[in-house]
């Protein structure tokens, strides 16, 4: 199970070396958290599908209809009828958003004897962080948020001293070094989950004309 927000603050202060929390506050490390989270959702969304029955002669579908969280479609599928191959066929689709809602634009018309497979992506959330009740992240990538979090942290401490005083280079640079270090391991980790994640791909049809449409044998 990946952690709460609050396990999340626990770590980063602890990886900070202020578990007591004198230099980061919680709404600091909070901030960072957050920013964090929404690096990695632009990098590494959730990767979703949900079928809708075609309707007679309709081009235009609410993806929020059936998902009030989608973000971005990905791919729109003619779910396949073969039932020994069941092969799936892209169509051609505009996606667009109105109301802050996800919708997409068929090309060309289905019925209701078809049912179209929409992939599209969801942000993850963090149970107790901008009032989400679920962490969706794996427990795996808690480390890479913790990661994230401790870079901006600083940021966010440097940036408050910086406008309070008159910080020599050396102090400057120690920040510097420190944030990048974090910044390096939140790179990586958002660059593996990249590569080990990707959104799925549907079969593409290999048969020939021949094969679908006509038999040799007649």
């Amino acid at each position: 199970m990946s952690d709460s927000l609050t396990t999340l603050i626990t770590k980063v202060k602890t990886i900070l070396g202020d578990a007591a929390g004198t230099y980061f506050s919680t709404d600091t490390v909070t901030a960072a958290i957050r920013q964090a989270l929404s690096d990695w959702n632009l990098r590494v969304p959730i990767y979703a599908a949900v079928t809708i029955v075609g309707a007679n002669n309709q081009y235009e579908y609410e993806l929020t209809d059936e998902d009030s969280l989608s973000c971005e479609i990905i791919d729109v599928l003619l779910r396949g009828t073969d039932t020994a191959q069941d092969i799936s066929i892209g169509l051609d689709f505009d996606q667009y958003i109105e109301d802050e809602r996800v919708f997409f634009r068929l090309r060309r018309p289905v019925t209701t004897s078809d049912t179209l497979i929409v992939r599209y992506t969801v942000y993850h959330t963090i149970n107790g962080l901008d009032s989400a009740t679920e962490s969706t992240l794996l427990a795996r990538d808690d480390q890479a948020i913790v990661n994230g979090g401790a870079f901006y942290s600083i940021m966010i401490r440097a940036v408050s001293r910086i406008e309070t005083i008159n910080l020599s280079q050396d102090q400057a640079d120690n920040y510097r070094e420190m944030a990048g270090g974090f910044a390096a391991a939140f790179g990586q980790r958002v660059m593996y989950a990249m590569k080990s994640r990707m959104p799925a791909v549907s079969e593409p049809d290999t048969r020939a004309w021949n094969d679908a449409y006509h038999s040799w044998d007649q």
